[in-house]
């Protein structure tokens, strides 16, 4: 007695056949495809035979030269930056005056006057205010191309190609938290 029979064994080898069919085939398919064998000295992405145009090689280098002789023209404005946590905001130049607000350290300000006095005129909250002058530092500073002011590093004329205009006035005012502390 066998354990299959005749009708179960024929099936199993029709499906063994189709399956090394299948596979050979495909080997057939993948050997037929393959890429062309490469000497290893070839260098395919180059290509062999180019023609080099000498006065566009040039006009290249002519104009990244001019790019690099420009100046860049900056406006430099002298801002009021907050050198302690925390500081007051005045309507007026004292402490007897309304505190308006308070800032942190980092913040910075248009000056509108007194960079020299005891008290610096800001604009805050696009309005003059006053803030002690001990807690600010006076700094040169240019409004970027994403709007925010950045401080102005000068370099020596034979080192820079930049051009700076410098005022007191600015744009923008940095907005500011409010909290309590003196001054």
């Amino acid at each position: 007695m066998s354990l299959l029979d005749k009708k179960s064994r024929t099936s199993i080898m029709y499906g063994v056949i189709i399956c090394l069919t299948i596979a050979i085939i495909f080997c057939v398919v993948k050997i037929a495809t393959r890429p062309a064998v490469v000497k290893e000295d070839t260098n395919y992405y180059l290509p062999v035979k180019e023609k080099v145009d000498m006065e566009e090689i040039q006009m290249q280098v002519k104009e990244k030269e001019e790019k690099q002789d420009m100046t860049v023209q900056l406006d430099v404005h002298n801002r009021a930056r907050l050198i302690e946590d925390n500081v007051n905001i005045r309507s007026g130049p004292g402490t007897e005056y309304e505190r308006l607000g308070s800032a942190y350290k980092g913040y910075d300000f248009k000056i509108i006057s007194g960079e020299k006095s005891e008290w610096i005129k800001i604009e805050y909250d696009g309005k003059p205010a006053y803030v002690y002058a001990e807690y600010v530092e006076i700094v040169p500073m240019f409004l970027n191309d994403d709007g925010v002011y950045e401080e102005y590093v000068a370099f020596d004329e034979s080192d820079s190609n930049t051009e700076a205009n410098t005022s007191d006035e600015s744009e923008d005012v940095t907005e500011t938290e409010t909290t309590e502390e003196s001054e």
